[in-house]
């Protein structure tokens, strides 16, 4: 929205932060986590980047086509660097080396593009180290929260089979024996999420009104309680006025400081 603030003013920029608000809600179906300080955490994060188009399409008319061109390619090549960080398996060497131009490229089109935008430290880990980090070890979600999490429970749920005096050493039997059983593999950490189809004629037919039938859902998903809509629209707007709020200072101290210039 720091885009439309610059382009326009400061009031289009509020009401477009509530549209935006919006799209993440309706058409990402993406929502702030209050308890995270009410900003988009985890998969959240990735879902909004895998509808990127949705996001460029809300700026579509608010801004100089020229920016509307840059903002769609930044958000393709954040996309590609958000898909080699965020993937536990080692990648390739050819493809850090595309890693580090996308993130070069990235780094040089928003400087270009949006002079306003600072270097966080984030985006100079992303720009400096990332590349590096994927060449030393060969990935960075591998020795992430999320990852260590998902070993985990694999531990978990295998530590019966290599019990020992301690947790400590009931883990490292576990560590020595899957090379040996070739077992780690990423698949392993997958949990299966769907149920094997029953065998025909397992089970009775649905009824005609059943709802669990795809001819007898809600179209647009199952329904949602007045309750539950208007909290998200609620923690929506909040998450869109606090990101207002900040762009629109940043924009404002940038422009100050080049008309003093």
């Amino acid at each position: 929205m720091d885009l439309v603030i610059s382009c326009r003013s400061g009031t289009d920029g509020k009401v477009f932060s509530y549209s935006l608000a919006e799209a993440f809600r309706c058409a990402v179906r993406a929502s702030p986590a209050p308890y995270h300080g009410g900003v988009f955490i985890g998969r959240d994060c990735h879902t909004i980047a895998a509808a990127s188009d949705v996001v460029c399409r809300t700026i579509l008319g608010l801004v100089p086509e020229r920016h509307h061109q840059a903002y769609k390619r930044l958000w393709i090549l954040w996309g590609r660097l958000g898909r080699t960080m965020s993937r536990a398996a080692l990648v390739e060497a050819s493809e850090v080396r595309q890693f580090r131009a996308n993130a070069r490229a990235f780094v040089q089109l928003m400087k270009r593009g949006f002079p306003w935008v600072s270097v966080s430290p984030k985006l100079h880990n992303v720009l400096h180290h990332a590349s590096n980090s994927l060449e030393r070890f060969g990935s960075t979600w591998m020795y992430g929260e999320q990852a260590v999490e998902s070993w985990h429970g694999f531990f978990n749920q295998n530590a019966a089979k290599y019990t020992a005096e301690t947790e400590v050493g009931s883990c490292a039997n576990l560590v020595w024996a899957m090379p040996v059983a070739r077992e780690a593999s990423d698949t392993h950490l997958v949990r299966p999420t769907a149920r094997k189809p029953p065998r025909e004629g397992a089970r009775r037919a649905r009824k005609s009104g059943d709802k669990r039938k795809r001819e007898n859902k809600t179209r647009g998903g199952q329904p949602q309680c007045v309750a539950t809509v208007e909290k998200a629209i609620k923690e929506g707007r909040q998450w869109a006025e606090a990101v207002f709020k900040e762009d629109d200072r940043t924009v404002g101290t940038f422009l100050a400081r080049v008309a003093s210039q």
